[in-house]
């Protein structure tokens, strides 16, 4: 643990060797070395100085680009303040709603200062006025003065940084980390038992900086190893998945980590036409995690690019999420996949963990595991009263080790809440198979009827497949019911191929042959209605608030 460090101090470390980050947007190539990146953080650092702000005064960062991004964390950090990351809307349509949310994360916050693009700065002016502490907005292009070195008082257990949760299950939180853990998660994840970089690894990305994944797993990560970066935007991500592709064989990557739904969205959109002359041999660290891996995209993406030099033993399935900094599990490196097939009456009647072995007979659910925890630190699967149970139960995962948050920021309640003698009360459902950690869903989600649980993750992947469904647009849920257990309801994108009716029953029919449960409403609704965060998960307690409210325009019911 003695190479722990404070982000100052790693940005000073990484200024010190020749790598950088290549910032990639609409074609064009931007390179700037961390010793570049650091004197003009130095120089936002000093504005804010010379503006009155004093340590320990929170500026949250609402900025789409990443140069001007990074450049505005370092600077609040080399200030002494704490820099926090909210999500910037996701359209630039009526920004009502996304402003009174906002201002009530400022004002709770306690926020002294905002950093925003020149698109959003008059809006959050607009926003002081109910926000008392909020002293000053500023653009990024305008917060610069001549660098000054300001030195370094910060401590490790000090707040790195702030990150406000995307709210895939609930209102944003605010996830206080402090450089202690930063630096430790970071650590592991370079470690022996993770990449076990040698300043060789080259990282491609194109995850939002305002996710963990994106801004501590690939990008922070890079930087406190020394290790050079090419970052995209996720615009063109989305718009070009071969983009993604095009970077690391033209780069040499070796390490990209990205969720499932990305992987899937390559298999489905690039054309061979796309890959001709692309070379991904060198991707030696394909990592999976921030939503459910799915073990169909997993062999479906290293069949599809074998061709182009993709192994399947590049992939490297993990568990983690935001309140343990970003990583909490590694599968082993150099291993494809494992992959258990589980009795679905089992999982759903006792929350046993069985496999179903070759038989054809009985329905199956296919789950990934997400490895072992890292050194130093520990994971457990407890039940509803906190006690661990045997391997092949499913519970509730627990985490603990110097990458558990400080806690939620300035919400002690919440807090003590989600860390009991020590360990992180994750949420999520899982079991652990020979040491081994497999992830089932989120706690909350749970459908129970007739006092059997279903996990809404294993009745979207069973429609997910079927013809006339538009691929990651599903959504599953329990809804009260005066019978006193939950009515099942499932929700789907069409994609206009096959007829309303049959569809529906097409989808009533395969959770019937899977699972034996009636779906009492299945929901079809236009394109673009399932929600998603920006990391794509789905947002299935908005979307369920959306319909309990009667919001939605509705295809067919």
């Amino acid at each position: 643990m003695s190479g722990l460090r404070t982000l100052p101090q790693a940005l000073a470390r990484a200024a010190q060797t020749q790598a950088g980050i290549t910032f990639v947007a609409g074609g064009s190539e931007t390179y700037r070395s961390y010793a570049d990146l650091r004197h003009a953080s130095l120089g936002v650092a000093t504005a804010l100085r010379e503006a009155g702000f004093a340590a320990g005064d929170l500026a949250a960062l609402v900025i789409g680009d990443a140069e001007q991004f990074l450049t505005a964390l370092f600077g609040v950090s080399l200030a002494g303040m704490v820099p926090a990351s909210l999500n910037p809307p996701p359209t630039t349509g009526d920004l009502t709603q996304y402003f009174e949310v906002t201002a009530s994360v400022l004002r709770a916050a306690g926020a002294r200062a905002v950093i925003s693009s020149a698109s959003l700065a008059d809006g959050f002016r607009r926003v002081r006025a109910f926000c008392p502490e909020l002293a000053a907005v500023f653009e990024p292009e305008r917060l610069r003065a001549q660098p000054v070195e300001l030195g370094d008082s910060l401590a490790l257990d000090d707040i790195a940084f702030v990150q406000f949760t995307s709210g895939s299950t609930s209102a944003p939180k605010g996830i206080a980390l402090t450089h202690r853990n930063l630096s430790a998660n970071i650590d592991a994840v370079n470690g022996p038992a993770g990449l076990d970089t040698d300043g060789v690894d080259v990282a491609v990305s194109w995850l939002p900086l305002h996710h963990d994944m994106g801004l501590v797993g690939m990008t922070l990560g890079a930087l406190y190893a020394g290790r050079p970066a090419i970052l995209l935007t996720p615009q063109d991500f989305v718009k070009r998945p071969a983009d993604w592709l095009r970077a690391i064989s033209r780069h040499r990557a070796t390490v990209s980590f990205a969720p499932n739904f990305a992987y899937d969205l390559c298999v489905r959109r690039v054309k061979d036409r796309d890959v001709q002359g692309l070379d991904l041999s060198s991707w030696r660290v394909a990592g999976c995690g921030s939503e459910p891996i799915r073990a169909r995209t997993l062999a479906s993406f290293a069949e599809r690019f074998a061709s182009i030099g993709f192994a399947a033993t590049s992939f490297l399935p993990s568990y983690g999420l935001a309140e343990h900094v970003v990583a909490a599990t590694f599968a082993p490196r150099g291993r494809a996949p494992r992959v258990e097939r589980l009795a679905a009456d089992e999982l759903a009647s006792g929350r046993l963990a069985r496999p179903s072995g070759d038989s054809v007979d009985v329905a199956t659910i296919e789950v990934v595991s997400c490895g072992r925890a890292f050194p130093g630190h520990e994971i457990r699967v407890v039940d509803e009263r906190g006690r661990p149970v045997p391997e092949r139960v499913v519970g509730e995962i627990n985490l603990a080790g110097a990458s558990v948050m400080l806690g939620y920021y300035k919400d002690e309640a919440l807090s003590a809440r989600a860390i009991r003698d020590g360990w992180l009360w994750t949420g999520d459902l899982g079991y652990l198979a020979e040491g081994e950690l497999f992830v089932c869903g989120r706690a909350k989600d749970i459908i129970i009827i007739n006092g059997r649980k279903y996990h809404p993750q294993d009745l979207e992947w069973a429609v997910d497949g079927l013809q006339g469904v538009r691929r990651g647009r599903v959504v599953a849920f329990g809804a009260a019911s005066p019978r006193g257990s939950d009515s099942v309801v499932l929700m789907a994108e069409p994609n206009g191929t096959v007829a309303s009716s049959a569809l529906i029953d097409s989808i009533r029919r395969r959770i019937g042959d899977l699972f034996g449960l009636h779906v009492d409403e299945v929901v079809l609704v236009p394109s673009g209605t399932i929600l998603r965060t920006a990391s794509g998960k789905l947002q299935r307690a908005a979307t369920k608030a959306r319909y309990q409210r009667g919001e939605l325009l509705m295809v067919a019911s």
